[in-house]
This record gives structure tokens, C-alpha cells and sequence, in this order.
């Protein structure tokens, strides 16, 4: 079980004199995190790190209360169930692991580089890897089931697109409408059967890496971020170009579609706002100065994590910031919102937890007057 120092402080807000908005700051990691996400039932947040370990976090007592080890490497990557864990590494392997006792369960071996992402859908378990790749593994037993080979450089975001029939809840890989879609170095995304080794469609027109992927509510549109510092829609089904976004000046490093918009974040330092139907950018986000590294739109508003260590929540209409959130030595690797508190795992090796409650209300909107905030 994990043990270390953890450092605490007055809940911010209450005062004028305290507007850091930090809870907690946990600093049991000897890396940088790399990752983090939320167990299914909400209990349980795990953190992966370039220290090859991954720490579970008591979200109610706010406590390290175990320590992933076995990793040969520094890990990449994290998902996880309600039961379950799974990291991917380095070491060019997988690892699942019990989240009550932290014991690794199975060992995923066949990767022949690193692994990139993860995605846990059911009993079934998809990985990309930079030797080109995507495996699909049973997550009960380990078992390889099947292996997507057509890309020609390393493969990075991975999605899965769920039918309407069986609406996500599982897969049948013998006679599946399910999608898996790829973004890689070489310029392209590609869309997977899953009944068969098949790539279905190949979506060129990139001038540079495919960072991230997202599709619209429907599973019909799929989006594409690059590199080359725009975003392309698609239609998912035949593969036609439909609309490319253009605006930002840096590479598209995550995207979120929510109805009708769709948000970027990009190391331009900024994030945008723009209308999946017309391709019109109608808010920019601004006030970093550094990469904004990642994002998370919820319940009306953007968070946002850049290169310096800063985060920012944005009402997402108004594009007023509400809060920043100082207190990180380097960049911010992932965040996430749970019970009106924000958790941002950072390069600097800690997890931090700040206060997100009446953030929504306008009693907030003298704190960004205070700071200058228009």
C-alpha cells in the first residue's frame, strides 16, 4: 500500500485573502504523471507516472491507498473499470490490476514498442502502440484477439464508435457494427471493423501527425486534430471530407464534441469554441501563456491545463474566466472533475486538488473582476 507525504491547505474562496482554491496537494510520486482517470463508480482516481508506477487515490479521503508496481518502464497510459485498472507502458506491455488490492492481475505482452493509449469497452481491451499497430485484447483473459496492422508510422489516439444497436455496452467481435478509429504519425486516421482485420476507410488530407480524435453525439461525424494546425470532419461511414477548421496556429493537441459545438485546445495558447455545422469559430479562450496541454468541457464549463503548470476554468459560453489555479511547477499532463472538486495530475510528480464548488454561480464573477477578467 502506497505511503508518502501529502501537503493540505484551507479550502480557497472563503476569503480575500486566500484565492488559490487549493485542497490538497499529494506528492507520493518520484515522475511526472502522465496520466490519470476516474474509476466507473467514482471511488477511486489512479495516477500513472514516469517513476514506472501508478498510485491509487481514495477520492473520499483524499489518501494514497495503494501502489501499482511490476512496470519495467515509465507508463503511458491509464483506464480503468469499476473493478479494474489498466496502464500501458514503455516496457511494450499491459498491465491490469485490482483496484482494492492493487495486485497486478494479467500482464498483456505483444506490443513490440511503446504503448500509446487504452481503451477498456466491456471484456474487451484496445491498445495503439508506436510499432504501428492496434491490438484488441480480451480483458478477462488476456487472450490477443486480434491485431489492426495498415498504418506506417506509430499509432497514438485510438476510438471506439458504438453502434446503435448494442449502444456500448458490449462488443461482439463475430458480428459487430462497432467502429474502431486510429489517428497516427503518418498523416491518417483510419477506421477498423471489428469483425475482421479490415481497414474500412482511410482519412488523408493532414499535413502532419493526427493527434486527437472525437466523433459527434450520432457516431456520424468523425473529427480529426493535427499538427498542421487545423481539424477536419468526416463522414465516418464513407470517408468524405466535409469541413476543415481552421484558426489555430499550433498543433491541435485535444478535441471534445458537446451537441452542436466542438472544443480545441491547442499549443498555440489558447482553446476555441467553434459550430460543427458551419466551421465558424465563435470563442477563443485566452489568457495562457504556455501550451494548453489538455481540456475537459462540463456542465457549462472549460478547463484547461497548459505548459506552466496553470489551470483555468472558462464559462464555456461567455469564454469569462472563472478561476486560475496556480500552484504547479510544470506542465499539466490530465485533469478531471469530481463532487465540485478539480484533480490535475502534472510533470511536477504531485496530483493536485482544488476547489471547484459555487464556481458556476455568478457570485464567482467578482474573482475574475479582481483579476483583471473582462
Amino acid at each position: 500500500m502506497g505511503s508518502g507525504s501529502s501537503k493540505s491547505s484551507k479550502k480557497g474562496g472563503k476569503g480575500k485573502k486566500d484565492k488559490t482554491f487549493l485542497i490538497k496537494s499529494l506528492e507520493q510520486h518520484e515522475g511526472g504523471i502522465n496520466s490519470m482517470c476516474l474509476s466507473q463508480g467514482g471511488s477511486t482516481i489512479i495516477t500513472v507516472s514516469e517513476d514506472k508506477t501508478g498510485r491509487l487515490w481514495d477520492t473520499k479521503t483524499e489518501e494514497c491507498v495503494g501502489t501499482l508496481t511490476g512496470h519495467t518502464g515509465y507508463i503511458t497510459y491509464v483506464c480503468a473499470s469499476d473493478k479494474y485498472a489498466f496502464t500501458g507502458s514503455s516496457d511494450k506491455t499491459i498491465r491490469k490490476w485490482n483496484l482494492e488490492t492493487g495486485a497486478c492481475c494479467k500482464v498483456f505482452e505483444g506490443h513490440a514498442s511503446v504503448v500509446h493509449r487504452l481503451i477498456y469497452a466491456g471484456d474487451i481491451l484496445f491498445s495503439s502502440s508506436y510499432d504501428k499497430t492496434i491490438r484488441c485484447w480480451h480483458a478477462d483473459t488476456g487472450e490477443k484477439l486480434k491485431v489492426f496492422r495498415g498504418h506506417k508510422r506509430g499509432v497514438h489516439p485510438i476510438l471506439l464508435v458504438p453502434s446503435e444497436a448494442n449502444r456500448g455496452t458490449y462488443i461482439d467481435m463475430d458480428n459487430s457494427d462497432d467502429i474502431l478509429v486510429s489517428g497516427s504519425s503518418d498523416n491518417t486516421a483510419k477506421a477498423w471493423e471489428m469483425n475482421s482485420n479490415d481497414c474500412l476507410i482511410t482519412f488523408k488530407g493532414h499535413e502532419g501527425p493526427v493527434l486527437c480524435l472525437a466523433v459527434d453525439g450520432k457516431g456520424k461525424l468523425l473529427f480529426t486534430g493535427s499538427s498542421d494546425c487545423t481539424v477536419r470532419s468526416w463522414d465516418l461511414l464513407t470517408g468524405a471530407p466535409i469541413k476543415v477548421f481552421k484558426g489555430h496556429s499550433a498543433s491541435v493537441l485535444s478535441i471534445q464534441i458537446v451537441n452542436k459545438l466542438m472544443y480545441t485546445c491547442s499549443a498555440d495558447y489558447t482553446a476555441r469554441c467553434w459550430v460543427v455545422e458551419f466551421g465558424d469559430c465563435t470563442r477563443t479562450y485566452k489568457g495562457h501563456k504556455h501550451v494548453v496541454s489538455t481540456m475537459l468541457v462540463q456542465d457549462g464549463l472549460l478547463f484547461t491545463g497548459d505548459g506552466d503548470g496553470l489551470a483555468k476554468a472558462f464559462d464555456a459560453k461567455s469564454g469569462v474566466c472563472k478561476r486560475t489555479f496556480k500552484g504547479h511547477l510544470y506542465s499539466i499532463a490530465s485533469l478531471l472533475e469530481h463532487k465540485n472538486k478539480l484533480y490535475t495530475a502534472s510533470y511536477d510528480c504531485t496530483l493536485k486538488i482544488w476547489d471547484t464548488s459555487n464556481i458556476r454561480e455568478n457570485e464567482d464573477d467578482i474573482y475574475s473582476q479582481e483579476n483583471g477578467v473582462k
